[in-house]
């Protein structure tokens, strides 16, 4: 699963650690920072089911979050 918006991205400074507990940027539209506790949840949760999560900037503007979690098949 991937989403995108259409904002500004992340600085290129700050892509290595978005998914660090407690990092976080202002806001561009209200200047407040937030938890930054988010995108480290959405990362422990999916490695806690043997998944993945990674965040880039989109090539056409905007960031990009993509989670990806194995198919486990009942038997």
């Amino acid at each position: 699963m991937a989403v995108r918006d259409h904002g500004s991205g992340a600085p290129a400074y700050a892509l290595a650690q978005v998914f660090d507990r407690f990092y976080s940027l202002p806001s561009i539209a209200s200047g407040r920072k937030s938890s930054g506790l988010g995108l480290a949840l959405v990362r422990e949760v999916a490695r806690l089911h043997a998944g993945e999560a990674d965040f880039a900037n989109h090539s056409e503007g905007g960031a990009l979050v993509r989670l990806r979690l194995p198919l486990l098949c009942a038997g």
